[in-house]
């Protein structure tokens, strides 16, 4: 990046009002100490930069995993990509740390977080980007195409707004296998959460690269042959780190898994989205989000249908 264009992102509202400003101020508030405020901010300024470098239509694919979790984040008023941009930038950056590892930064905080950057990341996304090094957001349609194909026919799905459906061709690539041991990590268990049948919570970051035993497990089930759906409440479950979500979401399209969640069915032939309005995923109880048919298409209401009978 030239330092002209750095200075440019530097004097931007979304730099020196949001994370130098604005962002430090809530999180400090909240019980963050300064110097982790500090971390979190320039981790948002890379992740925004990295963002607004990316080209309009592969934008618009990596945020889709983010849109039916901003159904309700405010600003209501703001379009759902900028508010899924929001969480790409802003939520899935190491603020994450302080909410699911120390519990330093509630619902609440992270809320107000997420609305006070909207204005002004919609401001630093309307300039061209200036090309970033070492840019991770990029070249996951590569590294990815199975994943990368189901969530281009789901952006364009949910973009039109006529149908619940839509039928793909996954493209052909080498199969996938399971993390290697040193991506491994061992998590806390969790608890308070309502699963399916079968299924293992941990406590662990949603922006940590590594595996825990819970999603590990679940891939060798399915490497296995044991599972051949897997539901979740949002793509988020996954991971917040887009490598590691299209990662997993590779590995299972590429052992024919179907994936569902609250509003979205990808599976290896074709791809779903609940007629708008979208449903608020529910983290803790998976199985009542579940259970909300409407809208839904006529394929994913059958996967619902025969899950329900596992219940």
């Amino acid at each position: 990046m030239t330092t002209t264009a750095e200075n440019n992102i530097n004097d931007s509202v979304f730099v020196r009002e949001f994370c130098r400003g604005a962002l430090l101020k809530l999180l400090t508030r909240a019980g963050v100490s300064d110097a982790d405020a500090h971390s979190v901010g320039v981790d948002v300024i890379r992740r925004a930069r990295m963002l607004a470098a990316l080209p309009v239509d592969y934008f618009d694919v990596l945020v889709t995993p983010f849109l039916e979790e901003v159904s309700q984040h405010r600003p209501l008023s703001a379009p759902a990509w900028l508010r899924a941009a929001v969480v790409v930038a802003v939520r899935n950056s190491r603020l994450e740390d302080f909410h699911a590892l120390q519990g330093t930064l509630r619902a609440a905080d992270i809320a107000a977080i997420t609305q006070a950057a909207t204005e002004p990341l919609a401001l630093l996304l309307k300039e061209s980007g200036a090309p970033v090094s070492n840019n991770t957001l990029a070249g996951l349609d590569a590294l990815y195409p199975r994943a990368w194909a189901a969530l281009s026919t789901l952006s364009d799905l949910t973009a039109s707004n006529s149908d619940t459906e839509r039928p793909y061709d996954m493209p052909q690539a080498p199969l996938p296998d399971l993390p290697g041991s040193h991506e491994l990590i061992q998590a806390e268990n969790a608890t308070g959460v309502r699963l399916m049948r079968g299924g293992q919570s941990v406590i662990a970051s949603g922006v940590d690269p590594r595996f825990d035993q819970a999603l590990l497990a679940m891939m060798q089930q399915v490497k296995d042959g044991g599972a051949h759906v897997v539901p979740l409440s949002a793509l988020s479950r996954l991971s917040r780190n887009s490598v590691k979500q299209l990662r997993v979401l590779e590995f299972l399209l590429a052992h024919g898994v179907t994936v569902l969640t609250t509003n979205y069915l990808l599976s290896p032939e074709l791809v779903g989205v609940r007629a708008r309005p979208l449903i608020k995923p529910d983290s803790y109880d998976l199985k009542r989000t579940m259970k909300q048919l409407r809208g839904l298409g006529p394929t994913h209401t059958e996967w619902i249908k025969q899950l329900r009978k596992q219940w």
